[in-house]
């Protein structure tokens, strides 16, 4: 079984990658994405869930947890180019697979692509969740734009921050302005989303009653030309931290293996 570890600087002591377990002799590394306003600890739990050879880091990107000092960036593909440059290194000696839950989805795709286009080893696996696929219609769109209300009230809506979180205004006033820089980057996206495809399988997951539909989800399909594989799990948007989390934890650990 994996034990989690002390925050700390990952492969090449790089800041853009948080260890999430310690596997003395990994045959796959995983890289999970988190989803917008979250940090490397949105996958905390995740250690004790994978296969024992699975090598487990998050990718932290900037503005959040140990560099909350650091400007949150904004534009999509400025932030997949300072992912895969801030990673390139972890992802050459070991094979390795990339998983993103909403807004980490979209950029873990990205960084695929980038990494296939840049002549660097692809992934054995790419898994996304909590996104509709290319093609698919965001089901809200601006909320960079919201006011401060309207923000924890989707958030809540959302049910993914805890209820003390939005019910503290000094909390909030350190959490929504990476919220509004996450959208933002969401935003920029839809505006100008990648093209191509890849050739390594691709698993999505979801929640039955999330905003994004089974058929968003579907629509990822069309990333690749291997094979496709396409689960929903019980729950909401969050369905990785609600009843499903057990069940989907596994479903990545099945595919992993």
């Amino acid at each position: 079984m994996h034990t989690s570890v002390p925050p700390r600087h990952a492969p090449g002591a790089t800041p853009w990658l948080r260890p999430l377990n310690h596997c003395a002799t990994p045959r796959l590394r995983l890289l999970c994405f988190p989803p917008a306003g979250a940090g490397p600890s949105f996958y905390r739990t995740w250690a004790t869930g994978l296969p024992r050879d699975v090598e487990a880091l998050a990718i932290h990107l900037p503005g959040r947890e140990g560099r909350f000092n650091e400007p949150a960036l904004t534009d999509y593909r400025a932030t997949v180019t300072a992912v895969h440059s801030g990673i390139r290194d972890a992802l050459v000696p070991l094979p390795y697979a990339l998983f993103g839950h909403s807004l980490g989805a979209l950029l873990a795709h990205g960084v695929a692509l980038t990494a296939a286009e840049h002549g660097g080893r692809a992934p054995e696996h790419l898994l996304l969740s909590g996104t509709g696929g290319p093609g698919s219609t965001p089901p809200v769109t601006g909320r960079d734009a919201w006011s401060d209300t309207e923000l924890v009230e989707d958030l809540r809506e959302m049910g993914g921050t805890a209820e003390d979180v939005l019910a503290t205004p000094e909390l909030l006033d350190l959490l929504l302005p990476i919220f509004r820089a996450d959208y933002a980057l969401c935003e920029s996206h839809h505006a100008d989303p990648p093209v191509g495809r890849l050739a390594c399988p691709v698993t999505a997951l979801g929640g039955a009653d999330d905003r994004h539909t089974p058929d968003d989800l579907s629509r990822w399909a069309s990333a690749t030309t291997g094979p496709f594989t396409c689960r929903t799990f019980p729950g909401g948007h969050f369905f990785l931290t609600q009843e499903s989390a057990g069940p989907a934890l596994e479903a990545v650990a099945a595919a992993l293996r």
